[in-house]
């Protein structure tokens, strides 16, 4: 099951930028409590934590799924009410480590939610211990119905019987009790692929265009050669023979 985890939030009066920056200056991390009134009107309240314990908590987490028992207290530190909450989202400054934002969604403990659940394989499969096969990972999260307390962290599959061609499907997934997959049953989670063949390049043979031999180009004055092996003046006039 999920991890529950205890944390300890305090209601923000101020909101806006300059109210967001002193939060964080003080050492503590914004955040919003949401989720149904008891007259099922939704409602939002701004809040904000310790970072150091925030951190701490988040990374004691396996999963991104962590159930909060969230006890609220006003600025002075009296406690106004404790509640069971869902951490949906977690903001962090995009250059550097630290959490800038976070969300709590508030969840009645005997309702049932719908949350995205990973999914890990354990052992190898035949496919590719003895047929060299490739695994790959088709479904990173399994989205599930279930009660609050009966959430799980992850979902594990055994893989080591799939040959190569086979998957494992959302149908063939050994849930928890008293959890349901929401997804379309016929999807595969794993799947054992062949091994992808390596297709070399064959040279192609170089064509070799024949040499053209061209003509010279004869000028067009160019006179041909007389008996002598002289050029004739093309351009001479022909002699008239006299009268004696």
């Amino acid at each position: 099951m999920a991890k529950t985890v205890s944390l300890q939030v305090s209601q923000r009066a101020g909101i806006g930028r300059t109210a967001l920056k002193a939060v964080r200056t003080s050492g503590r991390v914004p955040g919003v409590l949401y989720g149904k009134a008891k007259d099922k009107t939704i409602r939002s309240r701004p809040i904000d934590i310790d970072a150091k314990k925030l951190k701490a908590m988040l990374h004691a987490s396996t999963s991104e799924n962590v159930l909060v028992d969230v006890e609220l207290t006003d600025p002075s530190g009296k406690k106004v009410d404790q509640h069971l909450a869902l951490l949906v989202d977690v903001q962090h400054h995009p250059l550097e480590d630290y959490i800038i934002h976070i969300d709590l969604h508030e969840i009645d403990q005997d309702e049932v939610l719908h949350a995205e659940v990973p999914v890990t394989s354990v052992g190898e499969p035949i496919g590719v211990k003895n047929g060299g096969g490739l695994l790959e990972t088709m479904l990173r999260t399994i989205r599930v119905a279930c009660l609050p307390r009966d959430l799980p962290e992850m979902i594990t599959v055994d893989v080591s019987e799939l040959t190569i061609g086979h998957s494992v499907h959302v149908r063939e997934l050994k849930l928890p009790a008293n959890v349901t997959a929401t997804n379309p049953p016929e999807l595969p989670v794993f799947s054992v692929f062949a091994p992808k063949e390596e297709v070399v390049a064959t040279p192609s043979a170089e064509v070799v265009q024949p040499e053209v031999i061209k003509e010279k180009k004869v000028e067009g004055d160019a006179a041909a050669p007389d008996a002598k092996g002289g050029k004739a003046d093309a351009k001479a006039p022909a002699k008239t023979e006299g009268k004696k």
